[in-house]
């Protein structure tokens, strides 16, 4: 604190108080921020830290500037700008601005948000109480605790932050969400500022969930029209149509009023919130928010909210009980402090939502009825009877009553067992500190009570009891963290061998398996999910491969793949009809347990793969039978009904999973040769397969070279079996479908999530079928002039090297390319002065009887305008 005078205090919530002070030896006066470390968890300290990071590196006018940052003994101080006032103190005391002033101020804030999102931060929590006042007028965006700079490979995020009032229809529903939750909060602010209130105003929450995702948004005729076009296009509830950049710039209401800052090249973050998405990137957001959309319908915020208020109505029932003096000193606190129109408000300090709603839901009642209103009798009904006229899914159920039918555990947290919540929270995976997840591990009381509790509760659940599901699923989600974050071998073994991992769990899985009168329990589905998570975790564990062994480690690993396997044949063998997450999570827990596979030896390796040819031949089956099942087409032929979004999703989960899984099983990859041998007994199979006439194989798979998700992986299956099978090249050299679907991904006419390695492989599978056909196959006669832009322009280098290849290939056939020399002569010396970055993504190129013959082929001369030129690469 040597650097600065401390004058007075202007401000205290629950992260600590605000101070105006002075810098030493000047007149610059600036707020200083103190946060006490006492009493704070690491996560919150970490959330601390990052709040500041993001602070530091912002520069606008219309943010608040960081100005310094330090720690003491017992606190952390950051020092940032002094700002005169807050816009939410205007409207305490005005109730609302005029539209001009509105104008002005909207244009700030749009020049802030566009700053922050064209450096891929979102603030997630736009409020009054979060713009301060400058001098000379202007306005300044502040506190940050909520914000989030997102990384390249981020699309959406799904964690619920913000204040009720001014979150977006998505937020509420607690699906994932994007910068446009942003601008939404902006719609509401501004429409607050020039009417008095919020667009959906009420102190009661259930009652305001409703109104945001229900209610429409009621305009005062004092707005003007192009005002209220402007909040219009905010105050969309549907963020894929909301008002968003770069339109939102050019809207008349603040076209040539906003303030852009242009600031020098920087690293690349990716591509800018305030830029449209290209294809590929949009497709790959699509698909991570539909990953991470909730599949349960009922809501766990008003779930949690219910269930807590009913409690501080219980407390607030005991303490009226109280001495009257007592009662009537509280009554009057509250009374003093009633504001002049009561406002839901969540402490932006606090670290979650249901925190904030819940005391400003129970301190603005409260403020009514200290007011002189009479509160309803019993509260307990009045909170029952707001919930279900709001929502009457979320009926409450009679009180010492629990429903098998009523409970959905999708989105409900268990009601017991709060350590086990903690204990998750302290395993959550940082690369950095391990210390909880090893404390634990190393813990055997701990140990007792994860094998106790999977014991009790999984017995519990095999005699379909609610409890049981409440119990198990924290310590299932504990264990996955544990085995997720922990990469000490000989710790983490040592915990599941005396905890009885795997084989709890897969006993667990077997047994549910096998009653049907489980798998109808409402609880079963989340149930499941969890344990085959934690199956998964358990594969994923680098003590499962030879070069890490821990006693009889490899062992068990292999036990418990051949249950595993047992278990997965007969999942798959049950009727297209049945439910599909099950056999999906199953497949992926397949994959994991694959690559787990190709990290051994080549005895165990072998043993593996060929059992999916023997004993374990259902498995193999199974994944060939779903490929072929007419759910939806991967490729929806001309002239076919479109089948709607929604349910076109649904059914993609499945085949996503079982073209990943046949990918894993054929697909042998660079630099674990112990299993190439075994993999390929896999690939001749399904050539095999793919090569008889009457089998529906080859057209299902070949119908989804052209899906955006499922593109690459059967493309990879198509090139393992292709290594191995000179006939089904020769019937693909004669498939116009497959050939024009390949040319399409080579000229990227297919919007594909991993565009860079599914043109690779495209390219070097186009390369295979010319050095098994030795020919050119019909109708691609244009290849080498598709191709020669692929090799002379791509940045990528192992795609310069897969063109290289094809063209060395189209070169032996007497194909000609215009290239001039110091194009072709520049791509060369691009890709081999990065040998490190050229190889393939994860598959082996040739096999080993065609390494001479590819080497070969890649030497290739060929005719250019000015001449015969020829080098090899």
């Amino acid at each position: 604190m040597e650097k600065y005078h401390v004058l007075e205090m202007i401000g205290e919530g629950s992260f600590g108080r605000v101070y105006k002070g002075r810098r030493k030896y000047s007149a610059q006066v600036v707020a200083l921020k103190f946060i006490p470390k006492l009493g704070r968890s690491e996560k919150e300290l970490r959330n601390l830290q990052r709040e500041i990071e993001i602070m530091r590196g912002l520069r606008h006018p219309n943010i608040v500037h960081m100005l310094d940052s330090f720690e003491t003994d017992k606190e952390v101080v950051v020092v940032t700008d002094y700002a005169e006032g807050e816009l939410f103190q205007i409207l305490e005391d005005d109730g609302k601005l005029p539209e001009d002033q509105v104008q002005v101020i909207a244009a700030q804030l749009v020049s802030a948000l566009y700053y922050l999102h064209s450096h891929r931060i979102l603030h997630r929590d736009m409020k009054p109480q979060n713009i301060l006042l400058a001098k000379g007028g202007g306005i300044k965006l502040c506190d940050f605790g909520f914000a989030r700079a997102m990384s390249t490979n981020t699309m959406v995020l799904t964690s619920i932050k913000g204040t009720p009032l001014y979150m977006s229809p998505e937020l509420v529903e607690e699906r994932p969400y994007d910068h446009t939750a942003d601008l939404w909060s902006v719609g509401c602010i501004l429409y607050e500022l020039a009417v008095g209130t919020p667009p959906f105003y009420t102190t009661s929450i259930f009652q305001l969930v409703s109104l945001i995702l229900k209610d429409p948004v009621r305009w005062p005729p004092t707005i003007s029209p192009c005002f209220k076009n402007f909040l219009q296009g905010l105050l969309t509830k549907d963020p894929r149509q909301r008002l968003s950049w770069p339109d939102l710039l050019h809207h008349p209401f603040i076209a040539g009023r906003v303030t852009i800052l242009t600031e020098p090249a920087g690293p690349d973050l990716g591509t800018p919130f305030t830029s449209r998405l290209p294809p590929e990137l949009q497709v790959l957001k699509d698909q991570q928010a539909h990953r991470l959309a909730p599949k349960g319908k009922r809501s766990r915020i008003l779930r949690q909210a219910c269930k807590r208020m009913a409690e501080e109505a219980k407390q607030k029932k005991h303490h009226n009980t109280g001495p009257a003096l007592e009662q009537e000193d509280r009554t009057s606190k509250v009374a003093s402090g009633t504001a002049p129109r009561p406002r839901l408000k969540a402490t932006p300090q606090e670290p979650g939502l249901l925190t904030g709603i819940l005391a400003s839901e129970v301190k603005s009642s409260w403020a009514e009825w200290g007011a002189g209103e009479a509160p309803p009798a019993p509260r307990e009904s009045w909170i029952a009877q707001d919930c279900e006229r709001a929502f009457p899914e979320l009926k409450p159920e009679v009180e010492g009553q629990r429903s098998l039918d009523a409970v959905d555990l999708e989105n409900e947290e268990p009601d017991s067992d709060n350590e086990w919540q903690h204990l998750l929270e302290t395993t959550e995976p940082v690369p950095v500190q391990l210390k909880a997840p090893l404390t634990l591990l190393c813990n055997p009381d701990f140990c007792q009570r994860i094998q106790s509790q999977l014991h009790e509760a999984g017995g519990q659940i095999l005699k379909g009891v609610l409890e049981g599901a409440s119990r198990i699923l924290p310590a299932l989600r504990v264990l996955s963290s544990l085995l997720s974050s922990c990469s000490d071998s000989l710790p983490l073994y040592s915990f599941c061998r005396e905890a009885g991992l795997p084989g709890l769990l897969l006993s667990l899985l077997r047994r549910s398996q096998e009653s049907t009168s489980i798998q109808q329990q409402c609880w079963y589905g989340t149930f499941l999910r969890d344990l085959m998570a934690v199956i998964q975790a358990y594969f994923a564990c680098t003590f499962n491969l030879e070069r890490s062994q821990t006693g009889d480690s490899l062992q068990v690993f292999q036990e418990a793949a051949n249950i595993f396997l047992d278990l997965l044949g007969k999942i798959l063998a049950q009727p297209d009809d049945s439910e599909q997450t099950l056999r999906r999570d199953s497949l992926m827990c397949f994959t994991v347990l694959c690559e787990a596979m190709d990290g051994n030896s080549r005895t165990i390796s072998k043993a593996f793969y060929s059992s999916l040819l023997t004993t374990q031949r259902a498995v193999l089956d199974g994944l060939l039978h779903g490929l072929t099942v007419p759910q939806l087409p991967f490729h929806t032929p001309p002239g076919a009904p479109q089948v709607s979004q929604p349910l076109r999703e649904q059914s993609e989960d499945l085949p996503g999973a079982i073209s990943l899984a046949l990918a894993a099983i054929c697909t042998p990859p660079v630099g674990l040769p112990d299993c190439w041998e075994a993999k390929e007994q896999v690939s001749r199979h399904l050539a095999n397969q793919l090569t008889e006439d009457s089998n529906p194989l080859r057209s299902s798979l070949i119908s989804g070279l052209e899906h955006p998700i499922l593109c690459l992986h059967l493309l990879k299956v198509l090139y393992s079996c292709c290594h191995v099978s000179e006939r089904l090249c020769r019937l693909l050299g004669q498939e116009p479908l497959a050939l024009g679907s390949l040319l399409k991904l080579v000229q990227s006419k297919v919007k594909v999530v991993d565009w860079e390695e599914s043109t690779e492989v495209t390219l070097y599978l186009l390369s295979l079928l010319v050095l098994r056909l030795q020919d050119l196959p019909s109708g691609m006669e244009k290849l080498g002039t598709e191709v020669a832009p692929v090799f002379t322009h791509s940045h990528v280098v192992s795609l310069v090297s897969a063109a290289a290849c094809l063209l060395g290939q189209l070169g032996q056939q007497g194909v000609t390319l215009d290239l001039q020399p110091t194009e072709w002569m520049a791509a060369a010396t691009h890709a081999l002065s990065a040998p490190a970055e050229g190889c393939t993504h994860g598959i082996r190129k040739f096999p080993p009887q065609s390494q001479q013959r590819q080497m070969q082929a890649v030497s290739w001369t060929h005719t250019t305008a000015h001449g015969n030129t020829s080098f090899t690469h």
